[in-house]
């Protein structure tokens, strides 16, 4: 196998069918590289949670590039051409959206109270850039004057994401959680698009248990206790897979 790129999370190798082979590491990172560490099921949680979201995905009729897992830390998948544009759904306010609204650099979704945690009615889609050095929200007019996407595509982009969000939130408030926003990836493959990189996991997904923000309280099963210190990933990302797949993932 070839080593193509060491991500933040994972490492990326092309193997020998040329197909492309994700291995899920223990690296965690957060404010754009700045605040970094290693957790030991870090890596593992999200192959297996990425493996059981693609699956559920494909049997929904959503093309993927997944193909199989070999073990908890590696994934193949299709090689694709990945699109230069991550995609964020956002079905409550918070994270760097918040962020910009209260530095006055982005207004609020319409309908949208003024406060972290209000819902944002009907979910709001954004895109950002992949490949710059800090990723950054852009407007579809400069995805389109880019050439980064056709106004077609950018359609079957949003509507997938859209479908998704559905999915997921369906499911997981069943389980007690909150889908409050998450970004994934797309890739062509023989001029198709397809669902790629990773999906479903606390590392590109923020959950909240749904019992307590009913009550008012924020309780986070996610990434950003990292980025907060306000809990151990490790044992964060552990309930939160047995939360999503009812499956117990030991130490």
């Amino acid at each position: 196998m070839k080593l193509i790129d060491k991500g933040k999370a994972k490492d990326i190798y092309e193997t020998d069918d040329h197909e492309i082979l994700f291995y899920y590491t223990k690296r965690v990172t957060a404010f754009d590289g700045l605040k970094k560490g290693e957790f030991s099921n870090k890596g593992r949680v999200c192959c297996r949670l990425s493996e059981f979201w693609f699956k559920r995905f494909q049997e929904e009729g959503i093309p993927t590039a997944f193909l199989e897992c070999m073990d908890d830390h590696r994934m193949i998948q299709q090689k694709v051409e990945i699109l230069p544009v991550e995609v964020i759904l956002r079905n409550y306010l918070t994270g760097s959206l918040w962020k910009r609204y209260n530095k006055g650099t982005a207004p609020l979704p319409p309908g949208t109270e003024e406060r972290e945690g209000a819902m944002i009615p009907g979910g709001y889609v954004e895109f950002t850039t992949k490949f710059e050095e800090i990723d950054r929200p852009i407007t579809r007019a400069e995805v389109l004057d880019n050439g980064w996407m056709t106004r077609e595509e950018m359609g079957i982009i949003e509507d997938t994401t859209r479908r998704i969000n559905s999915l997921m939130r369906y499911y997981l408030e069943e389980r007690g959680i909150l889908l409050v926003d998450f970004k994934i990836e797309y890739g062509k493959r023989d001029g198709k698009i397809l669902l790629a990189d990773e999906v479903g996991t606390p590392d590109v997904c923020r959950f909240w248990d749904l019992e307590e923000f009913k009550k008012g309280n924020i309780v986070r099963l996610d990434k950003d206790v990292f980025r907060r210190g306000t809990g151990d990933l490790d044992d964060t990302y552990l309930t939160i897979y047995n939360k999503i797949t009812g499956e117990k993932l030991g130490n």
